[in-house]
């Protein structure tokens, strides 16, 4: 059993660090295969079984045994997104979690796989890249691996694995797509313009620091008509953030490129968190806050000095 746990250990670890599987063919797994050589509801998917909502941990998963395996990858959608089907060019989000098939045991524990990644990507498993095309956004679907198709530690080659993922595009350039809205509490301090699928225009009205611990000012200038983020919710945003004090921006996803980052919720600071929750997907929130809900008296790396007060514009992308 040491051995074995030993093995999963670094399986997980490899999986967590880049989902590095590999495809092959052949075998009779049952449904239909997709151009990408996908099988859809095949033997294996079909005798899982998977409870809960989407984007949260599963509540149960019933693993099928081994002989329902083929050689081929299949896949089933156990909960179809109300989104547009995802395509071979985009940008995905995936929380996931994963059972060593021949023991029943989770190998990844649900959460976020720590990147989002391109699906045209070469240095992405071209498996589960291949999985997810054509599925629709918003989706949670399992995923049945047969028996040594992951990049392997010299433990030795993988389990036959049973993945269940929830995936959601963040693709480059996406903004906020809501109605909107006027700013009340923060207008004193940025304008943020406010025009739906645009790059936010900011100006910082530079102020001294709040000297109030706990101040924080929260508006949405646009507003989404798509969930509501939840306190630990994994979220997909593009956004900026600046100091009140001078207007110097210290990041900011769009600079980089215009890919949005994903984070959970309950892993930023507290002012973040504090603005993003209770706010629905297709927002662009404004939100200002004082030293200590941000990065305190040591402040953050050269850009952040310490009791800084912070700006942050964010626009809510997804949410799982």
């Amino acid at each position: 059993m040491i051995a074995r746990r030993t093995r999963l250990a670094a399986v997980a670890a490899a999986l967590a660090a880049a989902l590095a599987l590999t495809a092959c063919s052949g075998g009779d797994a049952g449904g239909t295969t997709t151009a990408e050589g996908i099988v859809v509801d095949g033997t294996a998917v079909m005798a899982a079984e998977v409870e809960g909502p989407f984007g949260e941990a599963p509540t149960s998963v019933a693993v099928p045994p081994i002989a329902a395996f083929g050689a081929d990858i299949e896949r089933r959608t156990v909960i179809e997104g109300e989104g547009a089907p995802i395509a071979a060019s985009d940008t995905v989000a995936i929380n996931a979690q994963m059972h060593d098939v021949e023991t029943g045991q989770v190998a990844q524990p649900y959460g976020y796989i720590g990147m989002n990644v391109a699906l045209d990507d070469p240095s992405f498993a071209p498996a589960i890249a291949n999985s997810l095309i054509g599925v629709p956004d918003g989706s949670r679907l399992v995923i049945a691996v047969p028996e040594g198709q992951v990049v392997t530690t010299a433990e030795g080659a993988a389990p036959a694995l049973l993945m269940v993922l929830d995936v959601v595009t963040a693709n480059p350039g996406s903004a906020a797509e809501g109605e909107p809205a006027e700013a009340t509490t923060t207008a004193e301090y940025v304008t943020v313009s406010s025009e739906p699928g645009a790059q936010p225009e900011i100006e910082v009205h530079p102020a001294a620091p709040f000297d109030e611990p706990g101040t924080q000012h929260t508006d949405a200038v646009i507003v989404g008509a798509g969930p509501v983020v939840e306190d630990g919710d994994l979220v997909t945003v593009q956004y900026t953030g600046l100091l009140l004090e001078d207007g110097s921006e210290f990041d900011s996803s769009w600079t980089r490129g215009g890919t949005p980052a994903s984070f959970p919720t309950d892993r930023v600071v507290t002012g973040f968190a504090n603005a993003l929750v209770g706010q629905t997907v297709g927002s662009r929130v404004v939100t200002v806050f004082s030293g200590d809900l941000g990065y305190g008296e040591q402040g953050s790396g050269s850009g952040i000095p310490g009791n800084a007060t912070l700006i942050f514009v964010v626009d809510i992308v997804a949410t799982l």
